[in-house]
């Protein structure tokens, strides 16, 4: 009846490592189908600020009018005056807009833009009108009500000849304080005509203003929608803070998802997109306002990537959404386009959704390699400061320079290389089940886990301590089921002992 004991024992033990493996991978995100439709903003034209490169004494002054007409359609009329002395003076027009009138200007012939050069005088004002339809068919955004209209700003660029160079300005991408009292309100890239009201959050990082066209959204949904924001904005600390957001919640008509502008801190959702959705659109375009990176073409994944990746973590933070729903999200097949490789995607949705999971399992492989002390954060964070051009080079000796693991081929074999991320994260992070039915070790997984939070992925150290416990449960047990073998026998010795003495005093 003793021999059991030590089994028990060696049972106890591995119930033991399981129990930490458990409490370990809890923690452990696992990937989501995505569902993203996004546009990716890296693909929109650059918008510089105006006025950084000339004088004031020198710079025409733009004056811009903003008026809605019965249709929707807006129309953006400016007058320039203060021109400069050489007279040489130009408009250019890019973006869904049309030009209504240009008086003592004359458009200038092979040029893919619209330019436009005046023939005014110096010293007198020029004017232009230009357009925006509400059924423009390349603005699917743009949505007309009888009180307002919403969709994007046309690019106006004003440039004149001054000291043997040419100077230019943006006057439509110099930001208005949000007003409710006023009769339009456009940002660097786009505007609201009419009737609109103003949500507000003041944040230690910087205010954030949420814009809704008149009855495009509840009240109480936009006061839930602008504490969500603000709660990222202290929540995520991936720096490129202090500058102000601008957020509008595009009406439902509009087509879904949403678009940001990330050198503007700008973006629009559409206005029915729901807080308590893994998919968490009004957190994704936000992320995007939090990315001051130039990225190089081998890394254009990583701009939709992380963006899909902190949306669902940050929705999964505030308790929008639970465990399960963010590892749904995050979770898909396994796919073999190289991340760093765009020729070898097939779909646009590669950077969500490999990119996403391979973010999640890199989070969690830094938390693990730095006992805690340093997440995926503390790259976004360096990647923000980073003067230059980001490479995969920059990338990897980054993640290298929080981890304090140069030597790691995890990043070549799934990012630069087509090892697919399944939705257990592979050989490095699988769950116990998984791991002891695959050898502990090779190749990925199929995607099929336990249930249950308390068999989350597991990888790396877990799966360690898990063998060492194993194994020192064996060695512990062998000795002293040989010692219960021993002392067995000895009592079955004695008792035979004693029944040969019995019988021999019965015999006659």
């Amino acid at each position: 009846m003793r021999a059991p004991v030590s089994l028990s024992i060696s049972l106890i033990c591995v119930l033991a490592a399981v129990g930490a493996l458990a409490t370990a991978g809890a923690a452990t995100p696992t990937a989501a189908d995505d569902r993203s439709t996004s546009l990716r903003d890296d693909a929109l034209p650059a918008v510089e600020k105006s006025g950084q490169e000339t004088t004031e004494a020198t710079e025409p002054t733009t004056n811009v009018t903003v008026r809605r007409t019965d249709e929707g359609t807006v129309a953006y009329d400016l007058r320039v005056t203060d021109r400069p002395e050489s007279g040489r003076l130009w408009v250019v027009l890019r973006g869904p807009a049309t030009l209504v009138s240009s008086p003592g200007f004359d458009r200038v012939p092979g040029s893919g833009a619209t330019r436009l050069v005046s023939t005014a005088p110096p010293g007198s004002e020029a004017a232009v009108t230009v357009a925006v339809s509400a059924n423009a068919a390349s603005a699917k955004e743009t949505v007309a009500a009888d009180g307002w209209t919403f969709g994007r700003v046309p690019f106006v660029e004003i440039q004149w000849a001054q000291d043997g160079s040419i100077e230019r300005s943006w006057p439509l991408t110099e930001r208005r304080t949000p007003d409710a009292g006023a009769a339009a309100l456009f940002g660097d890239r786009y505007a609201v005509v009419g009737e609109y009201e103003v949500t507000r959050r003041a944040t230690p990082n910087g205010r954030i203003d949420l814009v809704v066209p008149s009855g495009g959204m509840g009240e109480a949904q936009a006061e839930r929608v602008a504490d969500s924001l603000a709660r990222a904005s202290r929540d995520l600390d991936v720096g490129d803070r202090g500058d102000d957001a601008l957020a509008f919640a595009a009406p439902g008509s509009a087509r879904w998802g949403g678009e940001s502008v990330p050198a503007r801190d700008e973006f629009w959702v559409n206005a029915g997109s729901r807080l308590d959705d893994a998919e968490a659109v009004w957190l994704h375009e936000y992320v995007h306002t939090r990315q001051s990176f130039a990225l190089a073409e081998n890394m254009t994944w990583f701009r939709e990537a992380s963006a899909e990746y902190y949306a669902a973590s940050l929705a999964r933070e505030q308790g929008l959404i639970d465990r399960a729903a963010m590892d749904r999200h995050l979770d898909g097949a396994p796919s073999t386009a190289t991340l760093t490789d765009p020729d070898s995607w097939g779909s646009d949705a590669v950077p969500q959704r490999k990119g996403g999971r391979a973010l999640a399992v890199l989070d969690q492989r830094i938390r693990e390699q730095t006992y805690g002390h340093r997440s995926l954060e503390a790259v976004v964070r360096r990647l923000n400061r980073h003067d230059g051009v980001v490479t995969y080079a920059v990338f990897a000796q980054t993640v290298a320079e929080v981890t304090g693991e140069p030597d790691d081929d995890w990043l070549d074999r799934h990012v630069n290389g087509s090892a697919p991320v399944t939705a257990q994260y592979g050989p490095d992070a699988r769950p116990l089940g998984a791991a002891l039915l695959t050898g502990l070790g090779s190749g990925e997984t199929t995607g099929v886990g336990i249930d249950g939070e308390a068999f989350a992925p597991l990888r790396g150290a877990g799966v360690a301590f898990f063998a060492i416990a194993t194994g020192l449960s064996v060695v512990a047990g062998i000795p002293l089921y040989g010692a219960l073998r021993r002392l067995k026998r000895r009592e079955g010795h004695g008792r035979e002992r004693e029944q040969r003495l019995e019988r021999s005093m019965r015999s006659p």
